[in-house]
């Protein structure tokens, strides 16, 4: 269950991101983005998909509770009492019509109600929803409407464009476009945080899984910027070399998203914070960092990041691999290296820091 959560929530971001991104793109004239086709078997399964794998966070919490009254009553009241049941339900309902919209091939604008309607529901049934409803409503549900907007015209002109033709045109309305949405999930995704950890407990938090997976989420934010700047300014300086195709470039930025949602993912299924010194007593800090320290974590947590020579060495290889993503690109190596060196940055500059911090 602790693997099988977290991928549904994966698949379940990639599944929107794909939908999202096909109808946002009815919305653009055929001059301003490449020829980009896109099955209806794979839609239509997308749409299922996701009646499929947003029921996983409901399974969680069947399984949690299912044990005392049975599997069967909790499952009932989960659907009809709970509101991550709820919007489950809507989300169901409004699936079943957009399946059938895609199917018939009916208006992209029926087909946008709908899915908003669905996007609506996942931030109804936000964990920030439920501690102060319309402002964390609105937040969550921008945030989530923002990152798989922005990441399914990635997805679509990258793995689904017959060719790269218009690509000039299609970067004059997308850059400024992406730009805006990393604004928008930047904002809201601060907003959401702080519903759950208090800004200057940031450092604290991460003695938690919960803290370690938001570190980590924030961290992958850094190489996918990286691609962000390549495929939106760089590649236009080399679209005159006959033989540059950029789409394999924009597969790795597509790439670097899903890293970040795997993260994501994570922390969705995770218990939020907002005590952390009652948390670390009731369900204990995270092994990992209990081993690094060598010693257990007492409350109240007072965590500090300090400079040491391990962690150090690691950030600085940390910012090294991220400045080898850039040489890949000039060099015209394959994007492939690019995604592992953004792994290779993650990886190390996590490490730097976490290699760098004290219990005080």
């Amino acid at each position: 269950m602790n693997v099988l959560v977290p991928l549904t929530e994966l698949i379940t971001y990639l599944l929107f991101s794909i939908l999202i991104g096909h109808v946002s793109l009815q919305f653009v004239s055929p001059e301003k983005k490449p020829s980009i086709h896109t099955s209806k078997k794979l839609l239509l399964s997308c749409v299922l998909g996701i009646i499929l794998f947003t029921f996983g966070p409901l399974l969680q919490v069947v399984t949690y509770f299912g044990g005392s009254v049975g599997v069967a009553q909790t499952l009932f009241s989960v659907l009809f009492t709970f509101e991550i049941g709820k919007a489950w339900i809507a989300i169901v309902w409004c699936s079943i019509l957009l399946w059938l919209a895609i199917y018939l091939e009916s208006s992209k604008y029926i087909q946008t109600v709908l899915l908003f309607l669905m996007v609506l529901s996942i931030g109804y049934a936000s964990h920030v929803a439920s501690l102060s409803f319309w402002t964390g409503f609105t937040s969550h549900t921008v945030h989530f409407l923002a990152v798989t907007l922005w990441a399914g015209i990635l997805i679509q002109v990258s793995w689904f464009s017959k060719d790269s033709t218009n690509w000039d045109r299609f970067l004059r309305w997308f850059t400024p476009f992406a730009v805006s949405c990393m604004i928008v999930i930047l904002i809201s995704g601060v907003i959401v945080m702080l519903f759950v950890i208090d800004i200057k407990d940031y450092i604290n938090a991460w003695v938690l899984p919960y803290g370690q997976m938001l570190l980590l989420k924030h961290i992958s934010i850094i190489p996918l910027l990286a691609f962000a700047f390549i495929n939106g300014i760089l590649v236009r300086k080399i679209r005159k070399t006959p033989t540059f195709d950029p789409r394999p470039w924009v597969k790795a930025e597509s790439v670097s998203v899903l890293i970040a949602f795997f993260f994501t993912g994570i922390l969705g299924t995770l218990s939020p914070p907002h005590d952390i010194n009652l948390t670390v007593k009731s369900e204990g800090a995270a092994n990992w960092v209990i081993n690094l320290l060598g010693s257990s974590i007492k409350t109240p947590v007072n965590l500090q990041l300090l400079g040491s020579f391990q962690g150090i060495v690691a950030f600085i290889f940390g910012v090294l691999f991220f400045i080898m993503i850039f040489l890949s690109f000039y060099k015209k190596k394959t994007p492939i290296l690019a995604v592992f060196l953004a792994l290779c940055s993650i990886i190390s500059t996590y490490l730097g820091l976490m290699l760098s911090i004290e219990l005080r």
